[in-house]
């Protein structure tokens, strides 16, 4: 008697597992999901893959967007404004005339044809910004952005001065001491006897590493460097204002720090007597006694 009561205790337990076994099975119940989260618009520049070009007034650029979301797209709107290599604005973001249009789709490709004005407002070494802006139909919007470098019309040189220097030292700041160096006075230094308004550039290694980067603490985030790798980028013995402009605002390795530098890296720079600049040749690097050669031009 006991043995079969013992046997129906054990049946009911497991029909209880089995049953609770199956209401927890996820194949067997209404799975909950969250909605799906709605995504920013993308804009994404198709041509030039470059993000710029170098253009002469009158001349025209065709720029091409590609334009998606997963909701539908209601609006495309493009806008240009100018700055001059000084950053002072000459024209502030306005609206590209036949650049706005209503939408209802969730992809498309858009063409700018867009014709640097020939106007004396407009002058050279100024730089043209290209926004492309699309707005979904929950009011979510988005942005890409082109730029447009205006270069002299009959592309001859400036009345610009070269000012050029060979064979200079700067250590790195690991070494505890001659890690700035002033361009326009041609000294060395460290914070101690030489004030940030004349460092124009100052190794940035991290201790105990020597790497030999270079920051750019003049004029605080006004104020920023770039590097061209090699000597097909950038002829630093044949260098003109025009060259260094040209490398400066055609460069996306663009910031106040450097990657680490190596013989024959150029460096431009940024002068703080806008809208000068100057170029920064490395010539040889010693970790054992951490120190840098180079060369350097600017103009004036």
């Amino acid at each position: 008697m006991m043995h079969r009561k013992n046997s129906l205790v054990s049946q009911v337990l497991a029909l209880v597992a089995l049953l609770s076994f199956t209401a927890c099975d996820p194949e067997k119940d209404d799975v909950k999901t969250d909605p799906p989260v709605d995504g920013n618009p993308q804009v994404t520049l198709l041509s030039p893959a470059s993000g710029y070009a170098l253009a002469r007034k009158g001349e025209t650029v065709t720029i091409k967007f590609e334009i998606h979301d997963n909701e539908l797209l209601n609006q495309w709107e493009a806008t240009e404004a100018w700055k001059s290599v000084s950053g002072v604005t000459y024209q502030s973001e306005t609206r590209i005339a036949g650049q706005f249009a209503a939408l209802s789709t969730t992809n498309a490709i858009r063409t700018i044809s867009y014709t640097v004005p020939n106007t004396p407002a407009l002058q050279v070494y100024t730089t043209i910004t290209i926004c492309a802006y699309a707005t979904d139909n929950k009011g979510k919007r988005a942005v890409g952005k082109f730029r447009i470098n205006v270069i002299p019309d009959d592309n001859s040189s400036t009345n610009y001065a070269i000012q050029s220097y060979a064979g200079d030292t700067v250590w790195s700041i690991t070494t505890g001491a001659d890690y700035a160096f002033d361009l326009i006075n041609r000294r060395h230094g460290d914070n101690t006897n030489m004030p940030v308004p004349n460092q124009y550039i100052r190794e940035a290694s991290v201790p105990p590493a020597i790497d030999f980067v270079f920051t750019s603490p003049i004029w605080g985030s006004t104020d920023s460097v770039l590097v061209t790798t090699n000597a097909s980028m950038f002829n630093f013995d044949e260098l003109t204002y025009e060259t260094m402009w040209e490398a400066y605002v055609t460069s996306n390795r663009i910031g106040r720090k450097t990657d680490p530098l190596s013989p024959g890296d150029v460096i431009i720079l940024k002068m703080p007597n806008l809208p000068h600049f100057a170029a920064i040749r490395v010539n040889g690097t010693s970790v054992a006694d951490g120190r840098m050669t180079f060369d350097y031009k600017y103009s004036y």
